[in-house]
């Protein structure tokens, strides 16, 4: 059984964006839709028998209607050949408990093929390869995790034997570690320990809401995604993408732990493996320029240093640090202008350097408390 996870799309994202002149879209909310479609079709490129996204479709709970009819294209879209399931995430949660969630469309319309999990559940999904037993846990209300252990517990109790099951859930699980969106995050979002997702009827564990992609365990594999784009330069070095899972039905001859493989332990007939597959999303680009007081061109210094790099169709930004010193002028109007191919510039910072001396009068210093010396100290700027 093959299986694509992904998490945290993030549909609304829209910094560091200009008009598109063909739609008069955004032309990050492009972006993120390219990405999207590039799920959907590796979905269909690999076969998968089921798409199981871990929460957290649109950047806030009041997307607005050509965010939803993007998502909503592209989920109708994977539908009409693959199971999808989607769990709720907190981005897609309303802060009052009686409203709706951003993805309940797809419950209330019910939406064949589609499958909405808002409270800790056991789904059993039909797939081309047979049943997939899924145990799920979206983005709760900070009291309904008391319990949370005891629920789950009272899940796993009913997975039958003769099918695969997976977990999968949109949260935050002690020993992450986050990336830049720690900051979209609320400081007290309550996190949970990593052994109760560790149960042995589990082939696979599906997570979101971290858009750092990590492993963090093989026994059996709990898996952070990722997000599948880039949302600012807090992740400009991190790889972006989707899992591909393949669960096996036969325990295969050799043992032991392979790299993205849960051990194979006596019992266990579902073994699963991932592969990490990355999405061709827009590339962040820091340019860093530390210039020298006796450089007599300062701007063809940084020229230089742009040349050097790719920045065709990046989101790029320019750090210039600036000796108090140089006497040459930076022409920022050539700078702009060396940076015209970057799909966006996001800033050029000129970073001057103050230096400063501190003169003390030494004449009848020794005579002085360590307050009245302080007060003896000239500073002037050089």
């Amino acid at each position: 059984m093959k299986l694509l996870h992904f998490s945290d799309i993030h549909i609304g994202m829209e910094n560091y964006a200009k008009l598109d002149p063909q739609t008069g879209l955004s032309t990050r909310l492009l972006d993120f839709f390219k990405t999207f479609d590039f799920i959907v079709e590796t979905a269909f490129e690999k076969e998968v028998d089921a798409v199981v996204f871990a929460g957290d479709a649109y950047k806030t709970r009041d997307p607005n209607p050509t965010q939803q009819r993007g998502f909503g294209e592209r989920i109708r879209k994977l539908a009409k050949k693959i199971p999808v399931v989607l769990v709720v995430g907190n981005h897609d949660t309303p802060n009052a408990e009686g409203k709706a969630n951003t993805l309940d469309i797809y419950s209330a319309l019910e939406i064949d093929n589609v499958w909405v999990s808002r409270v800790p559940e056991l789904l059993e999904i039909p797939t081309k390869s047979g049943n997939l037993q899924i145990v799920t846990l979206p983005w709760l209300h900070k009291n309904d995790y008391k319990t949370i252990g005891e629920k789950l517990r009272l899940l796993y109790d009913k997975i039958q034997k003769n099918s695969p099951a997976i977990f999968l859930s949109h949260a935050e699980v002690i020993g992450a570690e986050y990336g830049s969106e720690k900051g979209m995050t609320i400081a007290n979002d309550v996190t949970i320990p990593l052994s109760i997702l560790q149960e042995k009827k589990l082939s696979y564990v599906a997570l979101g809401h971290i858009h750092k992609h990590q492993v963090l365990s093989k026994d059996p594999l709990v898996v952070y995604a990722g997000s599948p784009h880039r949302i600012d330069f807090g992740e400009e070095k991190e790889e972006k993408g989707i899992c591909l899972v393949t669960i096996d039905d036969v325990i295969p001859a050799e043992a032991g732990i392979q790299k993205n493989r849960s051990p194979i332990k006596s019992g266990m007939t579902f073994p699963a493996t991932f592969q990490f597959t990355k999405t061709p999303c827009r590339e962040f680009l820091t340019i860093i320029v530390n210039l020298k007081g006796s450089d007599p061109n300062p701007t063809q210094t940084i020229l230089n240093e742009i040349g050097k790099q790719t920045i065709n169709e990046k989101v790029v930004k320019v750090i210039i640090n600036i000796p108090a010193e140089i006497s040459g002028e930076i022409e920022m109007d050539k700078i702009k202008k060396a940076l015209n191919a970057a799909h966006y510039i996001a800033g050029i910072s000129r970073n001057v350097e103050r230096k400063e001396r501190i003169i003390i009068e030494t004449k009848g210093v020794e005579t002085l408390s360590p307050i009245q010396a302080l007060g003896k100290k000239i500073y002037s700027s050089s």
